[in-house]
C-alpha cells in the first residue's frame, strides 16, 4: 500500500551589451558588505530597462553605490513592491511527495514547511558631472571621467569613500566609455529609505558589471536576476546549473535551498546560474504591482485605515508610513508589519493621508506606471539564481534569449519513497527521486546536508 502526502515547501531565493549590479564603498575602519542583489531587466528595442535593489546594512553616513552603465543612462525611482512580488509569485517552491511503499501507519509528516529566504565622457584632470540631484532619498549624480584618479578625487571630496583596490576594476569600465551612478543618502535619511531604482540605457543585452562589486562582496553574496522577454533568458558565457535535490534538507523543508544552490555553482567553477523559473507572467502578479489609488490613499486618516483598505502588504506603503508612525520601544518596523494587530496603540494613530498619497504619486506610481507598460510588451519571465564570492567575481555574466529552451516551473515535485519495515516506516531507508530522475537514499533520522560557511561547504 503506499499513502501519499503533499507538503508545500515555499523557498524564496532572497539574493548587467547592459550594466547593472555596482558595489558599496566605505572606509576601512567600519567595512559594509553588500549582502545580496536583486534585479529585473527588459529590453526595449534599442535600450535595456532595469530594475535594481540591493539589500544593505552598515551606518547610513558610509553608504555609497557607484554604478558603471552605458552612457545616454536616465535614473528614476523604482518600487520595492516589484521584488516583493517577484518572491511571492516566482520564488522557488518544492513539494516533496512523501510515498509510504508497504503496510505501515504513517505517522505525522517528517517533511517540515521552510523558508531559506537568506537567498542578490570628460577630459582628462577632471570629473564631467553629467547630472547631479536629489532622488527621493538620494543624492545622485551622473559622473563621466577618462581616468580613475580623477574619479577617486571627486567622489572623496563629495562623501564616498572608495578603497584603493577598486582602482584596477574600474578602469576597464572608463576604457569602455561607461558613466557612472554615484548614490549616497541625503541628510537626514537612514537606511530603512533605500529605494530599488530604475535605469534605463542603450545596450544591446543585459550584462551585470560583477567586478567593482569584489572589493565589498561578502562570502557567498546572492544574486538574483529577472528577465523579461519573448522567451526563456539564458547565462551567455556563465554556465547554468541543477540543483542536487537530494541535498536539500528535507526534514527542515528545504531551508539549506541556497547553500545547494552555491555548491552547484561552486561545483561549476564558481560562475554558473540556476533556473528557478522560466515562463508567462500571470495576472496575479502584475496585479500586485499596480499603480496606487492616490485618491483612496488621500482619504486614509489612521495606520488601522491601511489596513481595512488591504494595503497592510504593500511594502512601498509600509516604507512611507513608517516615516509617520511611533512604535513602541524595541520594537522594529518588520515587527509591526509582520504582525499590526499585536500593536493595537499603533493602529489608532493618525497618518497624514494626503501626504502620502502625494509622496505616492511622485515616487512610486511612475515606477508602477512604467512596468505596467513594460508587462504588457513582454509577457515571459525568467528567474536565474547563483551565488559568488569576490574572488569569483572577475568576469561580468551576460544573458540572452532562448526560444528552443523549455519552461521552468517554480513548484517541483520530488518523490520521497519511505519503506515500511515491520510496520513502521523506515525514515533511514528513504529514496528521492530527483529533477533529473536520479534516485539517492537518504537518512531523514540524521541526514547529510549541504551547508556554507564563509563560502565554502
Amino acid at each position: 500500500m503506499r499513502t501519499s502526502f503533499l507538503a508545500l515547501l515555499a523557498l524564496v531565493a532572497t539574493p548587467s551589451a547592459a550594466f547593472a549590479c555596482g558595489g558599496f564603498f566605505c572606509n576601512n575602519s567600519q567595512p559594509v558588505n553588500q549582502s545580496a542583489e536583486r534585479i529585473l531587466f527588459a529590453p526595449d528595442g534599442s535600450e535595456i530597462h532595469m530594475h535594481v535593489q540591493v539589500a544593505y546594512s552598515g551606518p547610513p553616513q558610509d553608504f555609497g553605490w557607484l554604478l558603471p552603465v552605458p552612457a545616454g543612462v536616465q535614473v528614476e525611482l523604482g518600487t520595492e513592491m516589484l521584488f516583493t512580488a517577484l518572491d511571492l509569485q516566482y520564488g522557488p517552491r518544492f513539494r516533496m511527495n512523501a510515498i509510504f511503499d508497504g503496510d505501515c501507519a504513517p505517522p505525522p509528516a517528517p517533511l517540515a514547511d521552510g523558508d531559506p529566504s537568506n537567498e542578490g565622457a570628460g577630459g582628462r584632470g577632471g570629473v564631467q558631472v553629467l547630472s547631479r540631484e536629489p532622488l527621493g532619498p538620494y543624492d545622485r549624480a551622473i559622473l563621466a571621467a577618462d581616468d580613475v584618479q580623477v574619479l577617486r578625487t571627486w567622489l572623496d571630496d563629495n562623501g564616498y569613500q572608495i578603497p584603493e583596490a577598486i582602482d584596477a576594476k574600474l578602469a576597464p569600465y572608463i576604457q569602455a566609455g561607461a558613466v557612472f551612478v554615484a548614490i549616497k543618502l541625503l541628510p537626514d535619511n537612514d537606511v530603512g529609505d533605500l529605494v530599488p531604482l530604475r535605469l534605463t540605457f542603450p545596450a544591446p543585452r543585459a550584462v551585470i558589471p560583477i567586478v567593482p562589486t569584489a572589493v565589498a562582496a561578502e562570502p557567498d553574496m546572492g544574486i538574483l536576476v529577472h528577465v523579461l522577454g519573448d522567451s526563456r533568458a539564458i547565462p551567455l558565457n556563465y554556465r547554468h546549473v541543477r540543483i542536487n535535490e537530494a541535498a536539500l534538507d528535507l526534514r527542515g523543508g528545504g531551508n539549506n535551498y541556497v547553500d545547494v544552490v552555491a555548491q552547484a555553482v561552486d561545483e561549476a567553477g564558481g560562475k554558473a546560474f540556476a533556473t528557478d523559473f522560466a515562463g508567462p507572467i500571470d495576472e496575479v502578479f502584475t496585479g500586485l504591482v499596480q499603480p496606487l489609488d492616490v485618491d483612496l490613499l488621500g482619504g486614509l486618516a489612521t495606520v488601522r485605515d491601511v489596513l481595512d483598505q488591504g494595503l497592510a502588504g504593500d511594502t512601498d506603503v509600509q516604507r512611507l508610513i513608517n516615516g509617520q508612525i511611533e512604535l513602541p520601544d524595541g520594537t522594529t518596523t518588520a515587527d509591526f508589519w509582520n504582525c499590526p494587530f499585536c500593536y493595537d496603540d499603533v493602529l489608532g494613530q493618525a497618518i497624514d493621508g494626503a501626504a502620502l498619497a502625494a509622496q505616492v504619486e511622485a515616487e512610486v506610481n511612475p515606477a508602477r506606471v512604467h512596468l505596467a507598460d513594460v508587462f504588457s510588451r513582454h509577457g515571459y519571465l525568467t528567474r536565474l539564481f547563483s551565488t559568488m564570492s569576490a574572488d569569483e567575481m572577475d568576469l561580468d555574466p551576460e544573458f540572452e534569449f532562448n526560444a528552443d529552451a523549455e519552461p521552468v516551473a517554480n513548484v517541483r515535485v520530488i518523490d520521497v519513497h519511505i519503506p515500511c519495515v515491520e510496520g513502521s516506516p523506515a525514515f533511514d531507508e528513504a529514496e528521492v527521486t530527483t529533477g533529473t530522475g536520479d534516485v539517492v537514499v537518504v537518512n531523514l533520522n540524521d541526514q547529510e546536508v549541504i551547508r556554507r560557511q564563509g563560502g565554502v561547504t
